[in-house]
């Protein structure tokens, strides 16, 4: 995750997997053109290549891109997660006042561990550790979308709001 936006009143972070939807397209399109070169030599193997191409470029975009983006804001006293892809737009809201902070959830699978951040939800119907991404991954994006969160809110209960 990146910040977008870091003041006083209002921190955004997102996360916007960009790369990883070209790579997707890109890989579907390779297939694609493949079988295109070969419709008229081999046109069942062509099709197949076709149809494999478009559906793994289309299908894995459907499935895996999702862009993220957290939103803290004083102002509004609101916390607000949303999360948009081609299946739809979600949008979670608690108030500022239940945010207890973000942790690192990690993920052991084989030798490697995966990461996430997740907020720390104090109270209200929705009180728990809620996961600001649906995937885990490598690197320190998780950590640093924490220590922002963390750092954010320990500035905010030490500085009076601005008007």
């Amino acid at each position: 995750m990146k910040i977008k936006r870091s003041t006083p009143d209002q921190l955004i972070l997102e996360n916007n997997p960009i790369w990883l939807a070209i790579f997707l397209s890109l890989f579907g399109l390779t297939f694609l053109g493949i079988g295109l070169a070969n419709l008229g030599a081999q046109p069942g193997m062509a099709l197949a290549f076709m149809l494999g191409g478009l559906g793994v470029g289309v299908g894995f975009n459907m499935i895996f891109i999702r862009r993220t983006q957290l939103i803290l804001d004083r102002p509004r006293n609101l916390v607000e997660l949303r999360r948009r892809s081609w299946l739809g737009y979600s949008v979670l809201s608690w108030s500022l006042e239940h945010l207890g902070g973000a942790v690192v959830e990690t993920s052991h699978s084989g030798d490697t561990d995966t990461h996430r951040a997740a907020l720390v939800i104090r109270g209200g119907m929705d009180a728990g550790t809620h996961p600001i991404t649906s995937v885990y991954s490598s690197g320190r994006g998780a950590r640093r979308a924490v220590d922002a969160i963390n750092d954010w809110c320990a500035a905010l209960d030490s500085s009076p709001p601005t008007p």
